[in-house]
């Protein structure tokens, strides 16, 4: 163990000191902060440009708007639906609620009975025709239910027709005149519907191209440079060299993946600009957990490829198939929307189809989670095993 140590510090001297190294190390959490910032300014309108098709919209208001026999914005909706060409085959379903049951309305489109609730002041129509009443005396105040498509579609639809139609009015503030938070979902369907795609594919990217950076030298550059036949020349074991390389790297590899995931953190709420995503408590220890074992499994597989090549070009040659092979699984959730508990088994895929449903769905289940961990620490296992194994055979050890 002596032995394992002394190479571990060895290797952590070689890491620390090369400046070349902890540029590859650390850059990629700043690169993820950057991209996803960058990549929120130009593609934050064409993803709000989105619709729905083939949607009945359950839209509800309450029955005190005054005026006719339905409010002026319902008139305008149903007349915006009939024009529109992106809307044409969307429909409304509207539900008239009493105001005294404004509170358990709302509840409703939280639990998604209805996609838009709209909650009139009393006598709104007839009140601001007639000059009645102070601004926020006569309101309107729109909630949706945001985790889902149509309540996204609907609502800003509906919010810029009301502004179209109503003068001298107020919406969706409260009696003091404050600002209320319209969508009463836990999440915004946009911006985390395009992030549970982007965040799979980047982020692995990423991490991918760290491993690339530090397991070629590790074991093929060291045969290069003739250092890796010194030191078996010495009374190290084999399996003390091999503990001492995967302690070093794992090590680092996890510094590095507690940067980008840092990055990833401060960057996310800037890829999609002007809509609420967040993460609670849960979602970023299980995102903290991914980002590390992901990047320990490909530490293992590189430490593998790195010990059977026979110079650092050929072994970034051998890595290339399969950071190409992680970054088609990170696309996969595009397809894929089971979570069948033998998807749990397929690394890389496994890993990717969390971080989408931890993105989309703000969990995933124990199971499919529980299965993921535990089959890629077997991975990692009979990776490092192969390893060891590969060690104790001159003709990958000796160029």
């Amino acid at each position: 163990m002596k032995n394992a140590i002394t190479v571990f510090k060895k290797e952590m001297r070689r890491f620390f000191t090369d400046r070349r190294m902890l540029a590859a190390l650390f850059l990629p959490g700043v690169i993820i902060f950057l991209v996803y910032s960058l990549m929120g300014k130009f593609f934050t309108s064409a993803i709000l440009d989105n619709k729905v098709t083939d949607t009945s919209y359950r839209i509800a208001y309450t029955d005190n708007y005054g005026g006719g026999e339905t409010p002026l914005i319902i008139a305008q909706y149903n007349a915006y639906l009939a024009s529109s060409e992106v809307e044409k085959t969307n429909r409304a379903e509207y539900t008239v609620i009493p105001s005294a049951d404004t509170e358990a309305t709302i509840e409703k489109v939280k639990q998604g009975q209805y996609d838009v609730f709209i909650a009139f002041s009393d006598n709104f129509e007839t009140n601001i025709k007639t000059s009645v009443g102070t601004a926020l005396e006569n309101y309107v105040r729109m909630y949706y239910n945001g985790e889902k498509a149509a309540g996204s579609f609907c609502y800003a639809t509906l919010s810029k027709l009301c502004d179209l139609t109503y003068k001298n009015y107020v919406v969706n503030v409260d009696s003091q005149g404050n600002p209320i938070n319209p969508n009463v979902g836990k999440s915004e369907y946009t911006g985390t519907k395009i992030i549970g795609i982007l965040l799979p594919v980047l982020t692995v990217s990423m991490l991918f191209s760290t491993v690339m950076s530090i397991c070629p030298d590790s074991v093929a550059g060291e045969k290069e440079r003739g250092t890796l036949s010194a030191v078996l020349l010495t009374p190290i074991k084999r399996s003390e060299l091999v503990l001492g390389k995967i302690m070093a790297l794992t090590v680092t590899a996890t510094l590095s993946g507690l940067t980008s995931f840092i990055g990833l953190l401060g960057g996310v709420s800037n890829l999609i600009q002007g809509i609420s995503v967040s993460f609670g408590p849960g979602q970023i220890i299980l995102l903290g957990i991914m980002i590390v074992t992901t990047l320990i499994l490909f530490v293992s597989l590189g430490l593998v490829v790195s010990t059977v090549s026979k110079s650092v070009r050929e072994c970034s040659s051998l890595m290339s198939p399969f950071m190409i092979l992680s970054m088609g699984a990170a696309i996969l959730p595009l397809i894929i929307t089971s979570r069948s508990p033998f998807l749990a088994l397929v690394p890389f895929l496994n890993i990717s189809l969390c971080m989408n449903s931890l993105i989309t769905e703000g969990g995933a289940e124990i199971l499919f989670i529980g299965l993921t961990v535990v089959s890629n620490l077997v991975f990692i296992g009979l990776l490092i095993f192969a390893v060891g194994k590969l060690f104790q055979k001159e003709r990958f050890i000796v160029r």
